[in-house]
């Protein structure tokens, strides 16, 4: 692996491409009340790039995790993204951006598909009105069909196939954990962050 990390790209031993600094997160502290629960850490995640903050109970990575997607905001640093000085923003403005987090807790919809969980990822990729969306033709039409296009492509990805059509709320622990993964995964996302440690 090339080792000077100041370069737009580099090529891993398995061949895999790094690209350039997608986000650059600068002395960040945060504080709740007098508890000090990140300080003064630096860091910056590369396009491509796998990323893991390891450390028990209690050292902060959750929090790290609410300061990278926006959840939080640090009392002193800076979150940079793609060259921008991020402000602070609503969750839909960070989904727009292209950060995309799953929690511990299970949020999916119990009564609806797989496929239809994974679609409501989406829901910002599509933007035909009401009407359009009511009688179904021209743009509603094709921008559905597009994003089930990618939907399906995640599925197949992550060997699901088979329950593409099951209602969640029937699925085991680990399936909706995988659901969950996938339904963040095709917002076309820049960076990803999750707490869990993902049931293969």
């Amino acid at each position: 692996m090339t080792t000077d990390m100041n370069a737009d790209s580099y090529v891993t031993a398995d061949g895999r491409t790094i690209g350039p600094v997608v986000m650059d997160l600068k002395n960040i502290t945060l504080r709740f009340g007098g508890v000090v629960a990140i300080k003064d850490i630096s860091f910056n995640i590369r396009e491509g790039e796998i990323r893991a903050i390891i450390g028990p109970n209690g050292a902060g990575k959750s929090s790290m995790l609410n300061v990278i997607s926006g959840f939080y905001k640090p009392q002193e640093g800076e979150v940079w993204f793609r060259g921008s000085k991020r402000p602070q923003m609503r969750p839909y403005q960070v989904a727009q951006q292209g950060l995309a987090r799953t929690f511990q807790n299970i949020a999916l919809f119990d009564g609806m598909t797989v496929l239809d969980n994974i679609m409501t990822g989406r829901l910002n990729k599509m933007n035909a009105n009401l009407l359009q969306q009511a009688i179904w033709k021209g743009k509603a039409e094709k921008e559905e069909l597009e994003n089930r296009e990618a939907c399906e492509k995640v599925i197949d990805f992550l060997e699901i196939q088979h329950i593409r059509k099951t209602p969640v709320g029937r699925l085991p622990y680990g399936l909706k954990k995988r659901v969950e993964l996938a339904r963040a995964w095709p917002l076309n996302r820049r960076c990803f962050c999750s707490t869990n440690r993902w049931p293969a």
